[in-house]
């Protein structure tokens, strides 16, 4: 089926070794690595049970992974509902509760603080 948002913006990328992003300690992550890093989060969504449509709450801090978490989402036609880190775990239980979240991705040192607010959402 076609995908024109993934299409447009990562698809057109897919082998290419071109620079996509320069951390600040000087490593390169190119496109192709930016993609397949992408994929492997759809494929982990999608092994899940999750199918289009069905929205995935993210609370982590701004990095490659972040953005690749919003490409797989793209990719698997899910809809990414980002979350600021700094929310408490009552904040994040309003937005994944009304949201009807069914997955709810945070940072691992937040993962016991919020494994009740998903398993009551029953993200």
């Amino acid at each position: 089926m076609p995908n024109p948002l993934y299409d447009a913006l990562f698809g057109r990328h897919i082998g290419q070794n071109t620079p996509f992003l320069i951390l600040p300690d000087g490593r390169t992550i190119t496109h192709d690595q930016f993609i397949r890093s992408a994929a492997r989060y759809a494929n982990a969504f999608t092994d899940k049970g999750l199918t289009a449509g069905d929205r995935v709450a993210v609370q982590v801090g701004k990095s490659p992974d972040a953005l690749a978490l919003y490409a797989a989402c793209v990719q698997a036609g899910l809809v990414f509902l980002p979350l600021n880190p700094g929310y408490t775990a009552s904040e994040v239980d309003y937005f994944v509760g009304n949201s009807g979240a069914r997955l709810l991705v945070c940072d691992p040192a937040d993962v016991t603080e919020l494994t009740p607010v998903a398993a009551a959402a029953g993200a």
